[in-house]
């Protein structure tokens, strides 16, 4: 869908997002989360728009990725599935923290759809593994529970095309585009174009 990005702006990416690095400090801690903590992880990951949400669960796959106790294949397939995720949707994000924003392509939803269900299937096998902690196996289970609330929520029923409009809208500091201009009889508009 997109270029690879640079470390640096995978970085940016990190920095801008509060939610991994409380994940990143949570599974440093090692014991089971405390229902408050639970409570807010979900919470956290359940307002989040889909592209945020795949950006967070990118950042905490590439620490997952870090634990010596799991297999080689684990590991490449959370950093596969981190880079991708890094690859077609920070470019986009970070373009959006400059209210920068630009359209993508049409149907952009399936995509994101396909790689939460795919996010979800990863975490659910975290949280299986016999090395995992159990603070990585609880946020585990809640990030893969949440992938896959969001890949639903999603939905093919959803006009994919007016997707971009639609996030567009929810920047801050997004104007609201003109209303259509309306004709009658035989006069033909022709579009305008407004400055800031």
């Amino acid at each position: 869908m997109s270029a690879m990005i640079s470390d640096r702006d995978i970085i940016r990416v990190h920095l801008s997002l509060e939610l991994p690095q409380a994940i990143a400090e949570l599974m440093d801690r090692g014991t089971p989360l405390l229902d408050d903590e639970y409570y807010a992880l979900e919470v956290g990951l359940s307002e989040m728009t889909p592209e945020k949400c795949l950006l967070s669960l990118a950042c905490t796959a590439r620490y997952v990725a870090l634990e010596k106790s799991f297999d080689e294949a684990m590991k490449v397939s959370l950093s596969l599935q981190a880079d991708s995720a890094f690859d077609d949707y920070a470019p986009r994000y970070l373009a959006g923290l400059k209210h920068s924003m630009k359209a993508t392509c049409s149907g952009y939803p399936i995509y994101m759809q396909e790689d939460l269900e795919s996010f979800a299937d990863l975490f659910s096998l975290v949280a299986d593994l016999s090395g995992a902690s159990g603070s990585l196996r609880d946020i585990a289970l809640i990030l893969s529970d949440q992938a896959a609330a969001h890949a639903e929520a999603i939905g093919l029923e959803e006009d994919l095309f007016d997707y971009d409009q639609n996030m567009l809208d929810l920047e801050p500091g997004h104007d609201a585009p003109p209303p259509p201009l309306v004709a009658g009889g035989n006069v033909i508009l022709f579009p305008r174009s407004f400055r800031k």
